[in-house]
C-alpha cells in the first residue's frame, strides 16, 4: 500500500506533462506577419508629463580649495549683490549638487562651465492667487532675505549669470569678482538671448 501511495504524486504529474504537450502540439503554428505591423503607422509615444527643456544638464562639479561667497539680498522681487568675499577651504572640494530656483551659471563662450543651485530663504514658489478669501496672502511682495552662496573660485569662465528659473530672468554678476563690490541691484540683460 505504501508503494501505491508513494507512486501516485509521481505518476499524477507525468500525466499533467503529457496531457500539457499534446495541448500544445495540437495549437496550429502561428506567426506574424510584418507586412501587417508596418502598415499600422508609426508607433506613438505613451504619453507622459515629462517636458523637455533647452536647459543644459548640470557640467562635470569644479574642485576648488578657493571658493568665492556671493552675498545676495532678495528684496521685494529685486536682486542685489552686496558683498563678495574670498573663502579658502582645507581641502579642495567639488561643487555640491542641488536642486533650487535660482542658480549662478558660469560661461566659458556658450558653453554652460558651473552650476550652483540655491533658493533665497522663505521664498517658496511664485504665487499667483489673490490673497482673498479663497487663497493665503502671498508673502513674497514683501519679502526681504538674504544668503551667501558658495561658488568655486577658477581662473576659468567669461561670463557669471544668476538665473531665475521660476520667472526665467537673468541678471549679469561681475565675472571675476571684486574683493567687495558697492551694493547694488544686478544688471538684467534685455533679452534671455542677447546675454549668451
Amino acid at each position: 500500500m505504501r508503494d501505491r501511495l508513494t507512486l501516485a504524486p509521481a505518476v499524477i504529474s507525468v500525466a499533467c506533462a503529457l496531457s500539457a504537450l499534446t495541448v500544445f502540439a495540437a495549437e496550429p503554428h502561428r506567426t506574424i506577419d510584418a507586412s501587417r505591423a508596418l502598415d499600422a503607422g508609426p508607433l506613438k509615444a505613451p504619453s507622459s508629463d515629462i517636458v523637455l527643456t533647452a536647459t543644459p544638464a548640470d557640467p562635470a562639479p569644479l574642485i576648488e580649495r578657493n571658493q568665492w561667497v556671493f552675498d545676495l539680498r532678495w528684496d521685494r522681487g529685486d536682486v542685489w549683490l552686496l558683498e563678495v568675499r574670498p573663502l579658502a577651504l582645507p581641502a579642495p572640494q567639488a561643487t555640491p549638487r542641488v536642486m533650487g530656483r535660482f542658480a549662478l551659471e558660469l560661461f566659458e563662450g556658450p558653453a554652460l562651465f558651473e552650476r550652483v543651485r540655491f533658493d533665497f530663504p522663505l521664498l517658496g514658489a511664485l504665487d499667483t492667487a489673490d490673497g482673498g478669501w479663497a487663497s493665503a496672502p502671498s508673502l513674497t511682495q514683501k519679502l526681504r532675505t538674504r544668503i551667501g552662496v558658495v561658488f568655486p573660485a577658477t581662473r576659468r569662465g567669461t561670463r557669471l549669470e544668476l538665473v531665475d528659473r521660476a520667472t526665467s530672468r537673468r541678471w549679469l554678476v561681475p565675472w571675476p569678482p571684486d574683493a567687495s563690490p558697492d551694493a547694488g541691484a544686478l544688471s538684467q540683460p534685455t533679452d534671455a538671448g542677447d546675454a549668451r
